[in-house]
């Protein structure tokens, strides 16, 4: 829910540098791309979205009865304009979501007798699991990451360390 509008996401707002920048240090159509974008949540809407973010989002992935879905190859054939660089390990919130799913989970739920991390990308349905990341690795690791909104890094990291 009370995702910003996809159709008002420009390009160039993927460069976080860029992004993170004054309206004056834009050109005025950046600047009237980025407020459009960002306006495109009503105020309820964003403080929903950020009830939601601040005291839940950990527990979707981090829970240890839930099960997670990971996808982590891209498909053959991609929409025009996505950038095929954007891989599974190269963003930020994708790289929160599994070092958050291999925190606390057991390697399957016993009752029910299924994986809890499954890649639906690899043919045997299983994951790889990873040792858990530390905060730090954490912070070394979405420094290497790309993210839609700039701003999410610091989220993301707090998240993590929450």
């Amino acid at each position: 829910g009370y995702q910003k509008d996809p159709a008002l996401w420009r390009g160039w707002m993927a460069d976080q540098a860029l992004y993170a920048k004054s309206d004056g240090a834009l050109s005025e159509q950046q600047a009237a791309d980025r407020r459009a974008y960002e306006a495109s949540r009503t105020a309820e809407q964003k403080a929903a979205f950020d009830r939601m973010l601040s005291n839940t989002m950990d527990l979707w992935y981090a829970h240890s009865a839930i099960t997670v879905v990971l996808l982590t190859q891209l498909p053959d054939e991609l929409p025009a304009g996505f950038d095929p660089s954007r891989t599974y390990d190269s963003r930020g919130w994708t790289t929160f979501e599994r070092c958050s799913a291999e925190l606390a989970k057991l390697s399957s739920l016993q009752s029910a007798r299924w994986s809890l991390v499954i890649d639906v990308s690899d043919e045997g349905g299983g994951a790889e699991r990873r040792l858990p990341t530390t905060p730090q690795r954490m912070a070394k690791l979405l420094a290497a990451c790309r993210f839609t909104n700039g701003a999410d890094s610091a989220t993301v990291l707090a998240l993590y360390e929450k």
